[in-house]
C-alpha cells in the first residue's frame, strides 16, 4: 500500500498544482474542455469547479465558470439543426453538477434560474424508468439517471440548507422548487432499483442481458447514496429509507432498503475489483462523443462511499496506477489507455474525486493518511443478504457475491433473540416487543443485540457484519433483521 500512502500524502498538493494548470487554460468565455486545448463543454467545465474547491479556490474564476454553465446548459441542448450540440441528458446532469459545485455561489447571477431550468427540462422528458441518453430515444440510460438522481439530490440538499419560502435571485422560491425536485428523484430511484440484478450490480445497458458493468454499478450506488445521506431542514433524514421494490428485469422483484443497496453494491465492487482497478470502461451508450469511465478512480471512490476503508488490499492496484498517472510536467493526471497516456480534465475529476473520498472516510475513521497500515485496515461491512434458522441453535448466513454460506452458532439467549426478529415483519419489531418475549428489560436488548452481531462478525473471520439492524418500528426503536 505504499503507492497509496505516497498518494494520499501529496494529493493536496497536486490538487493545488492541478487547480493552478487549469486556471492558466480557462477558456476566454469561462469554460474548459476535455483536454487543455479544447473547446469548452459543460460536461468538462462542471468536472473542473469541483477540483478548484477541492483546492480551495474560488472568486473571479468560479463565478466566470458560473457564467459560461448559465448560458451554455440551454445553448448546447437545442438540437443540432437549431444551434445546439444535441438534446442529450448529460448537460443536463453535469450542468446541474457545476451549478452546486460551490453552495456559496447559489445566489450568483442566473445560477437558481438555472438550475430550475434543468428541472423543468427533467419533467418534460422523463420516460418510464428515469431518462434517456438523448432525446427521441425511449431506452432508458443507467448512466444520465443516475447522474441525474445524484445531482438533484444535491439539489434537494441546498434547497433544505436555504430554508423553506427564501426567494432567491431570478424568482426562484426554494419551496415550490423543492417539491418539484421529489418526485423526479423518486422517479429515478424507481428507475435505477427497478435494472438492479440479484448480485447487487446494474449492467451495462437497460431491459437486455448484458455482462454487469462496474462503471454503472458504481454510478448507481454514489446516486442511490446520495438520496439517502442527506439531511432535512430540521436535521431529520431528507428520506426516509423504508423497503422499496428492487429488480423486475433480472431476476425477481425483491424489497430493499437504498441503504442496503448501497452496501451490497460496494461489496460487489470489492469482490470484481479485478474487473475495474486498472481499467477505463467503454460506454457506447453514449452518443456523440466517445466517451469512457475512469473505472480504476470512479469504483475506488464508490467503494469508499459504501464503507470499505482507503487502506483496504483490494484497492492498492487502483491507488498505484492513480499515483502512477500524475503528470508532474503536465500539472495534471494522465488517462490510462492504449493510445499511450494524455493528460485530461475527466481523469484529474475522477482521480481528486476518488482521494476527496478517501480522505473524508479516514477523517470519520479518525485516522491520518500517515497512520500505519495494521491500526487501519477496516475492510467494508459484510453484506448479509440471506438468513435461515438452523439446527440446534445455528443460524446459516449469506452475502452478496459470495456463493457459500457461513454457520454462526449461538448461545441460547442470543439464538431467541434472532428467533423473535426472524418470525417479525420484514420491517422489524420494536425493543418492547422484544424485551417481552425475552423477559428480559428494554435497556438489555441492546446490549444482547451487540453481542449477536459480535457472534456473526466472528465467524465471518471478524470482517465485520451485522445480522441484526436498529430500525424504526411504528414510530418506536426496535430492530430488523438484515436481508430484508
Amino acid at each position: 500500500m505504499k503507492s497509496a500512502h505516497v498518494g494520499l500524502a501529496a494529493f493536496e498538493t497536486r490538487a493545488g498544482e492541478a487547480a493552478r494548470t487549469l486556471l492558466h487554460n480557462q477558456g476566454y468565455d469561462g469554460g474548459w474542455g476535455l483536454t487543455l486545448t479544447s473547446v469548452s463543454s459543460i460536461v468538462n467545465t462542471s468536472e473542473v469547479l469541483p477540483i478548484l474547491r477541492a483546492a480551495g479556490i474560488a472568486g473571479q474564476p468560479v463565478r466566470q465558470g458560473l457564467d459560461f454553465l448559465t448560458g451554455a446548459i440551454p445553448e448546447h441542448s437545442r438540437p443540432r439543426p437549431k444551434g445546439g450540440r444535441g438534446e442529450h441528458t448529460r448537460f443536463i446532469a453535469f450542468g446541474l453538477a457545476g451549478l452546486l459545485s460551490h453552495p456559496r455561489f447559489f445566489h450568483h447571477h442566473g445560477v437558481a434560474e438555472a438550475a430550475a431550468w434543468c428541472v423543468r427540462w427533467l419533467e418534460e422528458h422523463q420516460v418510464d424508468h428515469g431518462w434517456p441518453e438523448v432525446l427521441g430515444l425511449d431506452d432508458t440510460s443507467l448512466h444520465q439517471t443516475a447522474l441525474v438522481v445524484h445531482r438533484l439530490a444535491g439539489l434537494r440538499d441546498a434547497l433544505h440548507d436555504f430554508g423553506p419560502g427564501l426567494l432567491l435571485p431570478g424568482g426562484v422560491e426554494t419551496s415550490s422548487l423543492l417539491e418539484r425536485v421529489v418526485p423526479l428523484i423518486d422517479h429515478g430511484i424507481h428507475g435505477l432499483l427497478y435494472h438492479r440484478r440479484p448480485s447487487g450490480a446494474w449492467g451495462w445497458r437497460t431491459y437486455i442481458d448484458t455482462d454487469p458493468s462496474p462503471s454503472k454499478t458504481a454510478l448507481c450506488l454514489l446516486a442511490l447514496s446520495a438520496v439517502c445521506s442527506g439531511t432535512g431542514p430540521g436535521g431529520e433524514p431528507a428520506y426516509r429509507d423504508g423497503p422499496r421494490e428492487a429488480g423486475g428485469v433480472h431476476g425477481p422483484v425483491q424489497r430493499k432498503r437504498l441503504s442496503d443497496v448501497v452496501v451490497e453494491a460496494g461489496q460487489w465492487l470489492l469482490h470484481n475489483h479485478h474487473r475495474w482497478e486498472e481499467f477505463v470502461e467503454d460506454d457506447k451508450d453514449v452518443q456523440g462523443t466517445a466517451w469512457e469511465h475512469m473505472a480504476y478512480a470512479l469504483c475506488t471512490q464508490a467503494v469508499i462511499r459504501a464503507g470499505a476503508s482507503p487502506r483496504d488490499p483490494r484497492l492498492a492496484k487502483a491507488w498505484t496506477l492513480m499515483n502512477a498517472l500524475w503528470d508532474p510536467e503536465a500539472g495534471l493526471w494522465n488517462e490510462p489507455g492504449a493510445s499511450g497516456k494524455r493528460a485530461t480534465i475527466r481523469a484529474a475529476y475522477y482521480t481528486v474525486s476518488a482521494y476527496e473520498e478517501a480522505m473524508r472516510r479516514l477523517a470519520r475513521m479518525n485516522l491520518s493518511d500517515t497512520a500505519p497500515e495494521e491500526a487501519s485496515e477496516v475492510s467494508a461491512e459484510m453484506a448479509i443478504v440471506r438468513v435461515a434458522l438452523g439446527p440446534g441453535r445455528a443460524v446459516i448466513l449469506g452475502t452478496r457475491g459470495s456463493e457459500g454460506n457461513v454457520v454462526c452458532e449461538l448461545s441460547e439467549r442470543l439464538f431467541d433473540v434472532v428467533k423473535v426478529v426472524y418470525e417479525a415483519p420484514e420491517d422489524g419489531v420494536s425493543t418492547a416487543r422484544i424485551a417481552a418475549q425475552l423477559y428480559v428489560a428494554q435497556s438489555s436488548v441492546p446490549k444482547y443485540v451487540q453481542r449477536l452481531n459480535q457472534a456473526v462478525t466472528a465467524a465471518f473471520g471478524g470482517a465485520p457484519a451485522r445480522l441484526l439492524l436498529a430500525s424504526r418500528v411504528d414510530g418506536a426503536s426496535g430492530y430488523r433483521l438484515a436481508g430484508r
